[in-house]
């Protein structure tokens, strides 16, 4: 086998660190896994402060009535800290997520186990003097052939949704 076979065989077979290190090294050090398979990031400016955003994105409850795909949110004891536990369905597939920084109005950020894929995501926020909020949403994916059925472009796809709806349902929601 080839040096470049090896190369692409152990991509796509990574799974990345254990899910304690992607939550104590990378989701709370401020960085994603840039080795894993599945990697993407969208950001968008908001014509809304960034109270008004970080009160959408910490009401993990209420996402499905905003976030495109997400049709629950169950809450484990704790509430919203770092550590917090959550249960999410999107698109259909159950995740479970472990809340790793939670900043008002600055990051959310957390991993997440499903089916043999472990993933960190964070959203983090920057207010301007203007008081509009830039959001940037980040996320890796690591797991066994992952990105042969769920490859960076369709994550982006998803981020991308996920921000065009927080965008619309800020800046609606400043508005009235």
């Amino acid at each position: 086998m080839s040096v470049a076979s090896r190369s692409l065989l152990s991509r796509a077979l990574y799974v990345g660190p254990p899910l304690a290190t992607l939550q104590e090294q990378y989701a709370k050090g401020g960085i994603i896994d840039d080795n894993a398979p599945v990697l993407a990031s969208s950001s968008v400016r908001i014509a809304a402060p960034a109270d008004r955003v970080w009160q959408l994105l910490h009401d993990l409850p209420d996402w499905p009535s905003w976030v495109p795909g997400v049709s629950y949110v169950r809450q484990s004891p704790g509430g919203l800290a770092p550590g917090g536990r959550f249960t999410w369905k999107l698109n259909g597939i159950t995740i479970k997520s472990t809340l790793a920084v939670v900043e008002p109005e600055r990051e959310l950020c957390w991993t997440g186990v499903l089916a043999g894929t472990r993933a960190v995501h964070r959203f983090r926020l920057t207010e301007d003097a203007r008081g509009h909020t830039e959001v940037v949403s980040e996320e890796s994916i690591g797991g066994p052939l992952i990105a042969l059925y769920f490859p960076s472009s369709k994550l982006r796809k998803v981020l991308e949704g996920w921000l065009g709806a927080l965008k619309s349902t800020a800046e609606t929601e400043t508005a009235r």
